[in-house]
């Protein structure tokens, strides 16, 4: 079997096809078919929600590193004889 790809599709455009999915009259054999489907694309659409947040989370960390940058330790206080 060839696996093809949707490649370029936003979130908001997978979201639009898992709900028409609910809209289908599904009879007999496409039962089985169109449930498969369903999870697959609920599976794909939690795991882009997960990256997005993972993304998100990785900006704040990096802008409050920006904004609070970690202090460094004071300079000993010993002199060159020391």
């Amino acid at each position: 079997m060839i696996i093809y790809s949707l490649d370029n599709l936003s979130l908001r455009e997978i979201r639009a096809l898992r709900k028409s999915l609910d809209f289908l009259p599904i009879t007999g054999v496409d039962a089985t078919f169109i449930a498969v489907l369903q999870n697959k694309i609920t599976t794909q659409i939690a795991e882009v929600e997960s990256h997005i947040k993972q993304e998100e989370k990785n900006k704040q960390t990096l802008l409050q590193e920006a904004i609070n940058p970690p202090s460094k330790p004071p300079p000993s206080k010993r002199g060159k004889n020391s």
